[in-house]
């Protein structure tokens, strides 16, 4: 038996005796947002249909329920259901998960993000509402090549998963999670098209705050099986690590972060490499909101040796109007080409967001 299955089982047998025990007063929490923006795009390459639009922002209009009781034992108990009602125009749900937690941390079970990007500090964490290069502005940009410029390969995101993260031991915290296989969320069962299988991530974080300093830093790793695609193909093993620092100086924030991919999921005996990528970010609370800017870039070769890259910049800016009331803009540059050569295989392009949200 894999030494991942043994894992998962171990943490649900545990739990065995103390969810048995009588539950308490059940307590419910309600939240919710609903953000719109005004796109505009020029590029070399248009997106279809996109060149100025008027858009609900998914990932940033939702609908959360919260659930929290404890047993007669102790043992804290509950559940999060985050319902993405902007997403395709009839919505779907986002996060669905069960969740236990006492002094000695806390279980997830269900469809949560992946412990190394929710963990993960660095460039992409000090930046605006509208989150720059991590925002939306590849609604309206059509990237040539699949350089990975954030995040790593082979991430289980909100595949169904059991996670555990540790309480904080000065200042240290930490997280490990098993997820059978990617894309298979909520009530969906194994498919066997996911692009990983087997997907084992783990991640650190150590925070301190030196009077007016304060330091965060994080470091993932994955390990997973790669789908292998076309039969008898022989892939990598997904085997990526992700870095990231962030350091504050009153209302000035830093953050930098590094990713590796290795030969993750790549074709053996070819000349393929999956690729590295890096950020830069420097976010300023000004007093009504924040002002920031930031950059990102990465790349990776192909199975005949030719690169592709991805470079984006953006400066992003947001306010408060009212409690609950922000308005927000954002412009991105972003440069992709896939090594081919010729106007074809490459993308020059600037996006502009003007938005603004309620959160409730």
């Amino acid at each position: 038996m894999k030494k991942s299955w043994l894992l998962a089982g171990t943490m649900l047998i545990g739990l065995m005796p103390a969810v048995a025990a009588q539950a308490g007063d059940v307590e419910v929490t309600f939240s919710g947002s609903l953000d719109y923006q005004f796109g505009f795009a020029d590029a070399d390459q248009a997106a279809p249909g996109v060149g100025a639009s008027i858009s609900a922002v998914s990932d940033q209009s939702e609908l959360v329920w919260d659930v929290n009781a404890v047993t007669d034992t102790g043992l804290h108990y509950g559940a999060n259901i985050q319902w993405g009602f902007a997403e395709g125009n009839s919505g779907v749900f986002d996060e669905t998960y069960l969740k236990f937690y006492g002094d000695w941390g806390r279980i997830h079970l269900g469809a949560d993000d992946d412990v190394v990007d929710n963990m993960a500090t660095g460039g992409h964490d000090v930046q605006a509402h509208s989150e720059g290069f991590d925002g939306e502005f590849a609604d309206y940009y059509t990237q040539i090549g699949d350089a990975v410029f954030l995040k790593t390969t082979g991430t289980s995101d909100d595949a169904n998963k059991i996670a555990y993260y540790t309480p904080n031991f000065g200042g240290f915290e930490g997280g490990i999670s098993f997820t059978p296989e990617s894309g298979i969320e909520g009530q969906t069962q194994q498919t066997d098209t996911g692009d990983a299988y087997n997907i084992l991530e783990t991640s650190v974080t150590y925070g301190i705050d030196l009077q007016d300093v304060s330091i965060l830093g994080s470091l993932g790793y994955r390990h997973a099986d790669a789908d292998q695609g076309v039969i008898n193909q022989d892939l990598e093993k997904i085997n990526a690590f992700r870095a990231g620092v962030k350091v504050g100086f009153g209302p000035i924030e830093v953050g930098v972060g590094y990713g590796d991919n290795g030969s993750s999921g790549t074709q053996k005996g070819t000349l393929a490499d999956a690729g590295s990528n890096y950020q830069l970010g420097v976010g300023w609370d000004y007093g009504l909101g924040r002002l920031a800017v930031g950059y990102a870039y990465g790349e990776n070769t192909n199975t005949d040796g030719t690169e592709d890259e991805m470079t984006v910049y953006n400066i992003s800016i947001d306010a408060t109007v009212a409690e609950g009331l922000i308005v927000y803009s954002d412009v991105v540059h972003a440069d992709s080409s896939n090594g081919a050569g010729g106007a074809a295989n490459e993308n020059e392009g600037t996006v502009v967001l003007v938005g603004t949200a309620v959160f409730f």
